[in-house]
């Protein structure tokens, strides 16, 4: 089913979109530096977002998690061994799946996170991010 990797990677664009624009200044869906940081960030002391460099490579990172999924699913070829086509699924599957889950451990690292992005996380990131998981594990099942 090849909705599921396209659909992979229209949600990690779109979020790698969006991470991109908080590279450049954007403060949506926040207010400021801090109400931003406090919307997408669990930890209290976080007041801003990092700096450009870091922010724009995360966003690097997820559109290149969402190119992984249309080559895992043979959409796409990269000029790379099958191995790390494979590796990358299984790792990608892991990542997502693994941080879905610690959002609803009492004692894992969200458990004190700041709101609102407590309640966005266990309402609609954690969701996502599962899902998304999920995909990647149908992608890796697949092959």
């Amino acid at each position: 089913m090849i909705l599921i990797p396209i659909a992979i990677f229209l949600v990690l664009t779109a979020m790698a979109l969006l991470q991109s624009a908080w590279a450049f200044g954007m403060l949506w869906p926040g207010i400021d530096q801090q109400s931003l940081a406090h919307t997408v960030a669990w930890d209290v002391n976080i007041t801003q977002l990092p700096p450009f460099p870091i922010t724009f490579g995360v966003a690097i990172a997820i559109f290149a998690a969402g190119v992984c999924a249309l080559w895992g699913a043979h959409l796409i070829n990269l000029p790379l061994p099958n191995w790390v086509q494979k590796t990358s699924i299984i790792v990608l599957t892991f990542i997502f799946t693994i941080r879905g889950i610690v959002t609803y451990l009492p004692n894992g690292p969200f458990a004190n996170a700041v709101e609102p992005f407590k309640t966005l996380d266990a309402t609609f990131y954690a969701p996502l991010i599962l899902a998304i998981g999920a995909g990647y594990a149908y992608i890796w099942y697949s092959n």
